[in-house]
Order: structure tokens, then sequence, then C-alpha cells
């Protein structure tokens, strides 16, 4: 949808609340204030297929916010998304409702309303999984105009398989558990053990129609009002467990957001979170590749050295192979986590969001609520810094060329005009440069405090060598003087 169409969209929903005056006026507001900004949001995928743009502008994606922001009520929207923007973050992987009965005090907050009769495990109403939460659908459009004031795009993950598998923090406290609604969904177990296998289950039509309606309704409600949404099926789905109908069951989404494209007029991002077999049994659906489960490369304690060009091996091989533009949402990426096997140190962590962009990739990693988003700086660290090095660069024509380097570095060029390098553990490289025309400026970037060097000029025929300032990670940007 154009911007324009979405400017419509949002004057048809207006038109809509006036029979509500009270909620009129504030809606007006931020209506005229989204335009006077800019603000309407239309991110698709770029010509090249490696990054996005939003209205022609060129995006890369990084971000690392917290995953449960939307069901947790005792989160502050507005000021998690203040902070977030202000070091450079621009993207965040947001579960629409997982684990939203287990934050404490019961400060969360759901799809469906706890109405009874009865008990769910938890000791509260059950759920009526027939009926919908308005307030919930106040907090998701809060969470997503708040977004698109702050420049956030939302990787939004609708299911979850971690909601889903066994355990008395996962599955017993899932409103889908039979033990936990009035709806007495057919093939659905109570207990704590896992309902994956009954869950992904496109068969059973009681539980499809209860499933569809959700999906719709989050599609009505923000398909024709935001465009700084990518749609996730759900978060690790058939990824550490194999369930005879997950795949059947991801390609029913392919086919339901198909379908809702073509009834609305509307063009909507979706993506995969499940392994590379759905994409190689045909994928067409998904237009964006999730990397959490694609990367065969080790993070934790690899050399810089070795998982930059791990990383870019993956990264490139994957885009050749699929076309479409490749973002790692694997928790590890993110340094500030304590409770994942793979966690990465700040060190590792500025290798793997640096070596994802100079690969052409993109990295959306997560907090859980317990770890929260105050818990730590080191990943705001790097995507401050590494945005203030993207933000010079001619996005729209770089493409990765590791013919141009060599030596130790990952190099992302439009060789007229720009090369962007990335030496993870410094030494010496040579760069060609003989397709650049004219003067060119040369400058080294500490990522690690976000500091440029001062810039020598050089002529393309002096393209080698260049010399780390020492052995830690460094970025060198060449470009035209003029």
């Amino acid at each position: 949808m154009s911007a324009s169409s979405r400017l419509a969209a949002c004057l048809g929903f207006l038109d809509r609340e006036a029979k509500r005056p009270a909620r009129l006026a504030p809606l007006v507001a931020l209506w005229f204030a989204l335009a006077a900004a800019g603000a309407f949001a239309e991110l698709t995928v770029a010509e090249n297929k490696r990054f996005f743009e939003d209205n022609g502008r060129p995006v890369v994606l990084f971000g690392s916010g917290l995953w449960t922001i939307i069901p947790d009520t005792s989160v502050d929207i507005e000021e998690h998304n203040r902070w977030y923007a202000e070091w450079g973050a621009n993207a965040n992987r947001a579960a629409l409702y997982s684990f939203f009965t287990a934050v404490a005090n019961g400060g969360g907050i759901g799809p469906w309303p706890r109405t009874g009769p009865g008990h769910a495990n938890d000791g509260k109403p059950k759920f009526d999984l027939a009926q919908s939460n308005p307030a919930f659908w106040e907090r998701v459009h809060a969470y997503l105009e708040s977004c698109q004031r702050h420049g956030i795009y939302v990787w939004l993950q609708i299911f979850g398989e971690p909601f889903i598998e066994e355990g008395r923090d996962r599955w017993f406290i899932n409103p889908f558990n039979a033990g936990n609604n009035v709806n007495a969904l057919p093939g659905l177990p109570g207990g704590a053990g896992s309902g994956e296998e009954a869950f992904y289950d496109p068969d059973n039509a009681a539980l499809m129609r209860v499933q569809d309606a959700l999906v719709r309704r989050l599609l009505d409600e923000t398909a024709a009002r935001y465009g700084n949404v990518v749609y996730e099926i759900g978060n690790e789905v058939n990824a550490d467990s194999v369930t005879s109908k997950a795949a059947a069951w991801q390609q029913h989404w392919i086919d339901f957001f198909r379908a809702y494209e073509t009834q609305h007029g509307v063009a909507l991002l979706l993506s995969n979170n499940t392994r590379r077999s759905q994409f190689d049994a045909g994928g067409t659906g998904f237009q964006v590749v999730n990397h959490q489960h694609f990367g065969q490369f080790g993070v934790k304690d690899n050399p810089p050295a070795n998982l930059a060009q791990e990383i870019f091996a993956a990264v490139t091989q994957d885009f050749e192979r699929y076309n479409r533009p490749i973002v790692n949402s694997r928790p590890c990426s993110d340094p500030d986590r304590t409770d994942y096997w793979d966690i990465v140190s700040e060190a590792a962590g500025r290798c793997l969001y640096w070596s994802y962009f100079l690969s052409g990739g993109h990295v959306i990693s997560f907090r859980t609520t317990e770890e929260s988003w105050k818990g730590g700086l080191k990943a705001e660290r790097i995507i401050k810094h590494l945005r203030t090095f993207i933000d010079r660069m001619p996005l729209e024509d770089m493409t990765p060329r590791p013919g141009l380097v060599n030596g130790p570095a990952l190099c992302l060029a439009a060789p007229d005009q720009a090369y962007a390098l990335y030496l993870p553990a410094g030494g010496a490289v040579t760069v060609d440069l003989s397709a650049a025309q004219g003067t060119l400026a040369a400058q080294w970037y500490d990522p690690r405090r976000g500091l440029w060097r001062a810039a020598h000029t050089i002529q393309p025929r002096d393209g080698a060598p260049f010399t780390a300032p020492d052995d830690d990670d460094w970025g060198l940007y060449i470009s035209r003087e003029d």
C-alpha cells in the first residue's frame, strides 16, 4: 500500500472513530503530527533484494529491544522506544502475545478475555478464545504508533514455539492449553507436557478457526494503518522439535496472508522462522529470510577473524540461494543477555553485527522481560557506533565484494563510489580501487568507541596497502571526495 493510500486508510479510521467523540481529538492530533513528520512508514524490500526501503530511502535493520513489550503492561512503551531510538536502533523483534500469562503481578495482557467459568492452571479465570480483548488491541496500536513516531520497524512475531513447549512456565500457562479455556477445542492437551504436535495442526478445524480469527484481527487492525511491520508467523516453529504437520501449518499461513493481500489490496512483508527446508520446498510466500536457524557457524569462543568469514559465507550463500533480505534474529546476538547457551561477549557481538552488515544482512536480536531493556548497554553501543558508520553510505548501490580485498577484511562496495571494510582483528589489507575515478578519501573508524580517525586522500592507483591502527577490530571507509 502506498503512503497516500495509508493516509486514506487513516482518514477512514478517524471517520469511524468520530462516532466516539471522546477519543477523536487525540487521534486527530496524532494524525496531523504523523503527517507533518512524514512518519507514515512504507517498508518494502529494496530493488537489490539485500536491504529494505522506506519510501525510497534505503534501510538497514538493527536492534535488540524488549521482546515482550506488547503483552507486558508493566513496561512504559514510550519510555522504551524513546531510549531505544536514541541509541540508533531502528528495529525490534516483538512477540504479539507469547508468555503474557507469565508477567509478574498479573501485568500481562493477551488477545482473549478471562471470563470463566472455572479457573485456569494459574488459578485465575479461564479464557474464552471466542471473544476478543479490546484493551489488548489498544496496547498493540499504542506500540506500533509509538514505533512509527520513533522510526522503529517491528518484526512482529505472531505465534511462539517456546510458549507451546512442555513446562509449567510454558504450555501449562498457554491459553490454548485444555485446562485454561472454556472452549473445549478438540485435540489440545492439558497439563504441563508439550502442545506442539497438537497446536501445529491445520486439519483441526476448530483450532484453526481460533488461530485464523486472531491473525485476521491482527491484519484488520494493522495492515492498512502501519507500514513499519514485518510479520513473522512464529518464533522457532519446528526448530527444536519435529512435528508432523508444522510445514503444512506454515503453508496455511502463507496462503492466508496472500489471500488477505488480494482481498484487501495491501502488500504485507512475511517472514519465516523455521529451518531452511521450508524455503527449499518452495517458500515463495516469504519475502524475508529469518536466518535464526540457518547459520551453521558457532559464535561463542569463535575467533573474530574466523567468525567474520563464516558469517560472510553463510549470508552471501543464502542470499544467492534465496534472493531475499537476510535477517539474523538469534538470541545470542545480544551480548547483554545472560540466560542463553551461546551468549556472546561485546567483542563477539560487535563482530556478529558488523559482519552481517558487511555481508549485506541485518540483525534484530531481543531481550526478555526478565533481562529487561535496562539490563546493559553493550548491544546499544554496538548499534549506535555501527549506525554512525552506515549513515555515510550509498547503500542502494553497495554489494558484498570480497574479490576487491586481499587480506583479513569483509568488503561492501559500490566500486565507482564507496568501499566499506571491516577488519575483525586489525591487520593489513589491499583494496582494488581501479574502478574509482578521481581523488578518494580514506578514513579509519573505531567501532568500539564510535570515533573517526582523520581522513587522508589517495588516488585509485594507491589502493594498497591499508594497515589498521592496532590489532583490535576496525572499520575503513573509502569514498570519492566529490
